[in-house]
């Protein structure tokens, strides 16, 4: 019985995708996982697509070839595929799990959580034998989707791998607050908000499509830097958790969506060492409480005032604990942990 993962490249150069996706494959192969590589989108539009339909159907009918009763296949979910031409993928998924392939769906995202239907992912999800969620809301979500009678597993925080600790991205100074991300105003309008609030609270924004208008007070815009870079330029004393258009609350599908996935911004974070603020509404806000990994809020005006009444030794408390939870996320542990009780929870119902 062997171990098999799909890792996504790029037609041309065949450079790997996103971060989080390129992690979860360097972790599986780290492991002793054999890695199969499959094609992503270029984004191309229609011509593109066309080609891509046919370079899907002929990537995972070679998946399918390589794989034998009894051996698991790790499919990180959604594809990174146009969603229609993604589908060509569910007959050959559904033929190995037929014949005896046991499949795990690590989920990134959800269309669902966002209203979209029809995206195929039903189809992708009833045929797993394991769920890999991001939180206890996202597992709760999942089972009153339909698919309570599968294995299950959260992975509560995205691993962010480091080859070693940023030492230098904490500048030990809580009013310095960190913003990384994707700064588009309809997914993020509340940074151009930001210089509405307490000027002692100073922003450091970071990300692509930040749109510079009139100056605000206390807020930077510091660039944008590739995942692997950005931990070598990050600056501050804690890093922001939010979306949507409004300081008060996380608003919009964007924020709401908030209440159910992992950014993976909280995991960059933490692994730079940088204690984190979420929504107190977000499915985070209660992990990141209970394991002193920052500070939960309801509005982002509330900062000025729990800031001020925190202490120096509350604050080197969540430092410790962004700094213990920082080492784990760069090592790959939260999905070893994950795939460890799975296997102990397989080998258990065969003894």
């Amino acid at each position: 019985m062997k171990q098999f993962c799909i890792v996504e490249r790029d037609s041309h150069e065949f450079h790997a995708g996103s971060k989080a996706r390129n992690d979860v494959g360097e972790i599986l192969t780290a492991q002793g996982w054999t890695a199969l590589p499959i094609h992503r989108s270029q984004g191309k539009g229609t011509p593109d697509k066309l080609k891509m339909a046919a370079v899907t159907w002929m990537d995972w009918r070679g998946v399918a070839k390589q794989l034998s009763p009894g051996d698991t296949l790790l499919v990180q979910y959604p594809l990174d595929m146009y969603p229609k031409v993604s589908r060509l993928a569910i007959p050959f998924l559904r033929g190995m799990k037929e014949k005896g392939v046991q499949l795990i769906f690590l989920i990134h995202d959800l269309d669902s959580l966002r209203g979209v239907e029809g995206n195929g992912e039903r189809q992708f999800l009833e045929l797993a034998d394991l769920l890999i969620a991001h939180n206890q809301e996202m597992t709760e979500y999942l089972c009153e989707r339909g698919y309570g009678d599968k294995a299950i597993r959260t992975l509560d925080l995205f691993d962010y791998l480091l080859e070693e600790e940023p030492t230098a991205c904490n500048t030990q100074d809580p009013w310095e607050v960190v913003v990384a991300g994707n700064l588009r105003p309809d997914k993020a309008g509340y940074v151009y908000r930001l210089g509405q609030l307490d000027s002692k609270v100073r922003f450091r924004l970071y990300g692509p499509n930040y749109q510079e208008g009139v100056p605000q007070v206390g807020v930077k815009y510091c660039g944008q830097f590739p995942p692997e870079q950005l931990p070598q330029t990050l600056r501050g004393g804690f890093g922001l958790v939010w979306d949507g258009d409004r300081l008060d609350c996380c608003d919009g599908v964007y924020g709401t969506y908030l209440k159910y996935n992992n950014p993976h911004k909280a995991s960059l974070y933490l692994a730079c060492g940088i204690p984190v603020m979420v929504w107190d509404q977000s499915a985070l806000a209660d992990y990141v409480v209970e394991h002193h990994l920052g500070i939960a809020v309801g509005s982002l005006e509330e900062l000025p005032r729990r800031l001020q009444h925190m202490s120096r030794e509350e604050y080197q408390t969540l430092c410790q604990g962004a700094r213990e939870m920082g080492a784990r996320l760069r090592r790959g542990a939260m999905l070893g942990r994950v795939l460890r009780a799975y296997e102990s929870s397989k080998d258990e119902v065969t003894e």
